[in-house]
């Protein structure tokens, strides 16, 4: 339980770094569209290329990642229309940010905080599934996410615009690092350990553009909105506790099971702040919602991980 609340207290205290940036006037609110676009179409593609490259796809795993991926479809489409039911319950304004309500729901951070803490507690078998199913959480973030945001509008899209969120680097660097994965292409380690080295980098550019979002904002907002903060409960709660009841009488083997159920434990993912600032969205709204699941996770990820060591250990 120390190692979880470490990881997660070590990737909190960048936002403060962002926070103090912004206060400061080292970073003010206009950098953050160059940190967006350095993180969408530089570092994040590199860490998901990385992550997808140095892993090989054998027999003997085949049959848990299939579950794992057919699960991970499952799950966003099934707490897609869970939140939109919590959203019409809550009754929020402005309709127009009902939309990024649902992405704090449904939004999971598998990525940045989900690679480290895995490989810290359950080792790296188990952190080749949680990278299966951050591959899917990719084509969610870049895609759904933005439909979801869209909730609310009453304008139609085309088709173009609909699909237009897939064409950017990070998908592109998904695709690619799909085809090495199932090629089981073995590249240069030099040629890895540049994207390692750059896909680094992404996590602190992540917490530190949160940080100077919510340096923009008003921090008393965050506890006085009481809608936001259930959202965020049903984000770190509510949602992996339904997913736990959902596979544990599924015929999925038990390493399937804690990938799915621990993937979902994972507070909003950091990219949907960049996502929503480059799709003009209220990225200061999403941004509380980032911060304050990932200050709820801190208490709500040890409990599920012991709970799964548990049940699937």
């Amino acid at each position: 339980m120390l190692i979880v609340f470490l990881k997660v207290l070590a990737i909190f205290c960048m936002v403060v770094i962002g926070y103090v940036a912004n206060k400061k006037d080292v970073l003010p609110i206009e950098s953050n569209k160059y940190l967006v676009n350095l993180l969408l179409e530089i570092t994040t593609p590199c860490m998901i290329f990385g992550s997808m490259a140095s892993n090989s796809l054998s027999s003997e795993t085949l049959k848990t990642t299939i579950q794992v991926a057919l699960g991970t479809v499952v799950f966003f489409l099934v707490s897609w229309g869970f939140a939109v039911i919590v959203v019409k319950l809550l009754k929020y304004r402005p309709r127009m940010d009902q939309g990024v309500l649902i992405v704090i729901m449904t939004g999971v951070n598998t990525g940045f905080m989900g690679f480290p803490i895995t490989k810290a507690i359950f080792g790296n078998e188990y952190l080749f599934y949680m990278v299966i199913e951050n591959c899917l959480l990719t084509f969610y973030l870049y895609f759904l996410a933005v439909i979801q945001m869209n909730y609310g509008y009453k304008k139609k899209s085309s088709i173009k615009e609909i699909f237009r969120p897939l064409c950017n680097m990070c998908m592109l660097a998904a695709v690619v690092g799909a085809v090495v994965l199932i090629g089981d292409i073995r590249l240069p380690s030099i040629v890895m350990d540049f994207f390692n080295t750059i896909g680094d980098a992404t996590v602190p550019i992540s917490m530190i553009v949160v940080g100077v979002q919510l340096g923009n904002s008003d921090l008393k907002g965050i506890l006085s909105n009481g809608k936001l903060i259930i959202a965020s409960v049903v984000n770190v709660a509510v949602i992996p506790a339904l997913t736990l009841l959902a596979v544990n009488w599924l015929p999925l083997t038990n390493k399937a099971k804690l990938i799915l159920v621990f993937a979902a434990a994972f507070p909003c993912a950091v990219a949907t702040v960049a996502v929503a600032a480059k799709e003009k969205k209220n990225a200061d709204l999403m941004a509380e919602g980032v911060a304050f699941t990932t200050l709820l996770s801190m208490a709500t990820l040890p409990v599920v991980a012991v709970v799964l060591m548990g049940l699937y250990l």
